[in-house]
């Protein structure tokens, strides 16, 4: 079998790299290979088990690909043959290349923790049965304990607080939770909101054990045992590159497939997109253990333009990182650096902070307070990173930040930023609150 595009992987990447392919390339075979015929929207995988009432409603949509001409094949590949240009599948058969995009994105990370093979121990699968196994199996719990306090572990415990007669706790080794994503104070509102919901939130400190004999009774803490009959490990994943090894792909930091700026990989005509694939910061150009749909996206349309090109190729010039979740009645968001991080790396820094109702006047029905920081550096006044805490409204100024990075945009234009404002909409021009916070700190420059 031939095909002159070829694409593992049938995630967000996998699906981006096909369509982008396809509109650059409209002569060429391309056909893109899945391991299952029912696949999972990523980030609805929190919401299956309350708001979206079933996995059935988070099943990811191929028909994009039908549509554009993308063969799609049911099948797993088991190895990589670069000096054929070939790829061998599990049912023996063997597909022909001219060129590869690797797509196998990541596995969840092995927790060392006594007790963690217990059956009621489930990890974060990108899997239509295996989540449809761990909704059942949390319906049917009563006590829940959730080890890891990041995005995905408060997202769960957020949903899940939603069951009626359901314990959740979490449990979370940092200082608080969300710390690897945003400063102290703007993430402890959103564990406030947590407790709220009945959530129990454990934080500095780890789990000794996951105990009990038949089934898991409870889990165990510094002088605490939490009772828990079902546990769910959310510590992170790490990218899947076993295939790339053994075809002797050479890999970066954090295990992730070396890429170039233009997302090739160290073997000829094989190129990497998304969490298997090695993510560089965009602002300080170092590599960074990030795994996001959005991301992957992005990896996804540079490398799928580049395929045949030998001039005007995109480039790859760093991930942003830019996140946001909601929690409770409060939406998060962060794009580029934290005030934490900016420090570990020696900045010189400008923090410029506000806070202003989301509609003006504020006395308008279901007014909001939106509070935001933005870091600059000092010498140069450009944006490193901002936050955002509020009402839904701020999972989109989030992306306003994120355009400001990338375009280099400095505390001076802030300053002067045109806006569209209205009283139900946004908060007053007169009290904007990224250009409020930009004058925070150009009063501090």
């Amino acid at each position: 079998m031939k095909t002159d595009i070829l694409i593992i992987g049938g995630g967000p990447a996998g699906i981006i790299a096909g369509l982008t392919a396809r509109k650059n390339n409209l002569n060429k075979k391309i056909t893109l290979i899945r391991e299952k015929q029912k696949g999972v929207i990523p980030c609805g995988i929190p919401y299956v088990f309350h708001r979206l009432d079933s996995v059935e409603k988070n099943v990811m949509p191929y028909g994009s690909l039908d549509a554009n001409n993308i063969h799609s094949l049911i099948n797993k590949a088991i190895k990589i043959n670069p000096s054929k240009k070939s790829v061998s599948l599990d049912n023996g058969e063997e597909i022909a290349y001219e060129k590869l995009i690797l797509a196998t994105g990541a596995k969840s990370t092995i927790a060392p923790i006594k007790g963690a093979e217990k059956n009621g121990v489930w990890h974060i699968e990108k899997d239509f049965d295996y989540l449809r196994q761990l909704r059942e199996a949390v319906l049917a719990s009563k006590n829940i304990v959730i080890i890891g306090g990041g995005f995905i572990g408060v997202e769960f415990a957020e949903e899940l607080s939603s069951i009626k007669g359901l314990r959740v706790s979490v449990v979370e080794r940092s200082d608080y939770c969300l710390s690897r994503t945003f400063d102290e104070d703007f993430a402890l509102p959103i564990a406030e909101e947590l407790k709220s919901k009945g959530v129990e939130i454990y934080t500095n400190t780890e789990v000794e054990e996951i105990g009990g004999n038949d089934k898991i009774e409870f889990v165990k803490i510094k002088n605490k045992k939490i009772p828990a009959d079902l546990v769910i490990l959310s510590i992170g994943a790490i990218p899947n590159t076993d295939l790339a090894k053994e075809a002797g792909v050479e890999l970066g930091n954090y295990n992730g497939i070396k890429v170039n700026e233009y997302m090739e990989t160290s073997l000829k005509d094989v190129f990497a997109v998304g969490d298997c694939s090695e993510t560089t910061c965009l602002v300080t150009q170092k590599n960074i253990p990030i795994m996001l749909a959005s991301t992957a996206c992005h990896e996804a349309r540079i490398a799928a333009a580049n395929l045949y090109k030998r001039e005007n190729l995109l480039k790859n010039k760093g991930t942003l990182a830019s996140f946001s979740t909601f929690i409770g009645n409060l939406a998060i968001g962060i794009a580029g650096l934290s005030k934490e991080t900016c420090q570990a790396e020696g900045y010189d820094l400008v923090v410029g902070e506000a806070e202003a109702p989301n509609h003006h006047p504020g006395h308008l029905p279901n007014t909001q307070k939106i509070k935001t920081k933005l870091i600059f550096e000092r010498n140069s006044g450009k944006l490193l990173g901002g936050q955002i805490i509020g009402p839904e409204s701020v999972g989109e100024m989030v992306n306003i930040l994120a355009l400001a990075i990338q375009k280099e945009t400095t505390v001076y234009n802030f300053d002067t930023l045109q806006i569209a404002s209205h009283p139900l909409l946004t908060s007053a021009p007169t009290t904007y609150p990224l250009i409020s916070a930009a004058q925070s700190a150009l009063t501090k420059m």
